[in-house]
């Protein structure tokens, strides 16, 4: 029969169908980045060492902090791509439709979250227990008009303990990096247009050089995958069809590199392996998504891939406390319960979300879909 038969839907169906079904796993790796337990400040005390639970460590590492990593890149690269699918030119109207749409895509949401973790910090920093809170930030009660307007976009400046650069609805650092690509995008399209595949090489080597560049807005990871994705749609190239046939390369290649960086990690050339493995590791992802999409052995799930964005946007906050007080109730001091603790802490929170979002969206629809980014 050959291998035809695996392929029955054109390139186009199986490149949506692929970006479609890919929305929630992705951020179901999201989620469980943000489950880490290293810095779990109760009253001011920290709950646990990793030093003290190797196994643990070792678990965790191996998928928050490598096979997971690959999200984030990947929404950059599918943020590109179809930021300039079907756009054969690049006017200043056309810009400025596409600024009008992100709009209430991006911008919208971002405000809304944002403003809805600031008021949730307010309540709980009045009414919870201290043991609950971490007793490092400033007071939302204290917070000055600047403090105000620092908190949407960077938190150190509040904080300065915090040595990231992020809003303080954490995760939509993504959405605030990604809103200012979207601001230099004519410059991403030209430099696409006149230098083909180096403006990707080229975006890519700065991202390679220093992968963990973040300046509030400005990151090495979105300008290059955002980059990588719109080379193909500027050039009319399915990113996914290219990708089906290196699956018996990219996997065991992706296997090693995985090995690889558990067993360097603390070396000089970690870091290229970590690039390395994003890389590979969103060619792989793609490459097992649209091959059994393209089987038809697995579908998306409509709902699920809705109610990403929310989940996304909500889940931070209520994981935060979920930790905690599961921590404050448990008291974890063994391998086991900490690994309970790491697949659970996130599927009540996933779960949880997915109920809200449902309920939402049966009462407050239009609400919903807003606060969702039309989603």
């Amino acid at each position: 029969m050959g291998k035809d038969y695996l392929y029955k839907m054109s390139g186009d169906e199986l490149q949506s169908k692929t970006i479609d079904f890919l929305r929630f796993p992705l951020i179901v790796g999201v989620v469980f980045i943000h489950t880490d337990f290293s810095d779990i400040v109760m009253a001011g005390v920290k709950q646990i060492s990793f030093a003290s639970y190797p196994i643990f460590s070792h678990i965790f590492f191996l998928f928050s902090k490598v096979i997971f990593e690959v999200c984030v890149p990947l929404f950059f690269f599918i943020s590109g791509f179809l930021f300039f699918y079907k756009t054969a030119t690049f006017s200043t109207e056309i810009y400025l439709q596409k600024l009008k749409k992100r709009v209430r895509s991006l911008l919208i949401p971002y405000i809304f979250w944002n403003l809805l973790v600031i008021l949730f910090l307010l309540l709980a920093q009045t009414f919870l227990s201290g043991s609950l809170v971490s007793g490092r930030n400033k007071l939302i009660t204290d917070y000055s008009l600047l403090d105000w307007l620092w908190s949407f976009w960077d938190t150190s400046q509040v904080n300065s303990h915090l040595n990231k650069s992020l809003p303080i609805n954490s995760p939509f650092w993504f959405i605030r990096d990604l809103m200012v690509v979207v601001l230099f995008s004519p410059i991403v399209f030209i430099l696409i247009k006149k230098l083909k595949t180096y403006a990707v090489i080229i975006m890519g080597l700065l991202w390679i050089f220093n992968p963990f560049f973040y300046l509030p807005g400005l990151s090495t990871v979105s300008f290059f995958f955002f980059t990588a994705g719109a080379y193909f749609s500027i050039n009319n190239k399915n990113f996914v069809s290219g990708k089906r046939p290196m699956l018996p390369i990219v996997v065991p290649l992706y296997i090693l590199l995985v090995a690889a960086q558990l067993f360097f990690l603390g070396s000089r050339w970690w870091v290229d392996l970590y690039c390395a493995g994003i890389i590979i590791g969103l060619i792989t992802t793609v490459s097992i998504a649209a091959h059994f999409i393209g089987k038809e052995s697995w579908r998306t799930n409509t709902f699920l891939a809705n109610s990403s964005f929310f989940i996304f946007a909500y889940h931070r906050l209520p994981l935060v406390f979920i930790i905690k007080f599961l921590f404050k109730v448990l008291m974890p001091q063994s391998e086991g319960l900490l690994l309970f603790l790491y697949l659970a802490c996130p599927t009540i929170i996933i779960v949880l979300g997915l109920v809200i979002y449902s309920l939402l969206k049966q009462f407050w629809p239009r609400f919903t879909a807003m606060i969702s980014g039309g989603r």
